[in-house]
């Protein structure tokens, strides 16, 4: 009789230690999900003012404008649009010193196409 009370006594120690552990490993996992998902939300908020930021940055009005002023660039005329299959005929019209003055890249193609034959 000693010897199973004393086996019970044991084996409720052991177990008691076990539940012990096992209730402490869960809580620390219970923080660490808490700290996990604080820390999407907050990845989650970032994304979303990084976003915010993009679109303003990447807006093509802000875009039109900084090109202006910066790079000198000016919005696409109609009138010298063109295709690829007419670029050879164009580099080899004169270009008019308007235009040359206007855009200097223009007068380096012409300037190209009218040394090749």
């Amino acid at each position: 009789m000693r010897h199973t009370t004393l086996l019970f006594l044991l084996l409720a120690g052991a177990l008691s230690i076990a539940l012990f552990s096992v209730k402490y490993q869960v809580q620390d996992l219970e923080q660490e999900l808490v700290d996990l998902n604080r820390s999407i939300i907050e990845e989650r908020q970032s994304i979303h003012v990084l976003k915010a930021e993009w679109s303003h940055l990447n807006n093509p009005e802000r875009l039109g404008i900084l090109a202006e002023r910066h790079l000198g660039m000016q919005p696409a005329n109609p009138g010298r649009m063109t295709s690829f299959k007419n670029f050879n005929e164009l580099s080899s019209k004169a270009v008019s010193e308007d235009e040359r003055k206007a855009d200097p890249a223009i007068s380096e193609v012409s300037a190209e196409g009218q040394k090749s034959p």
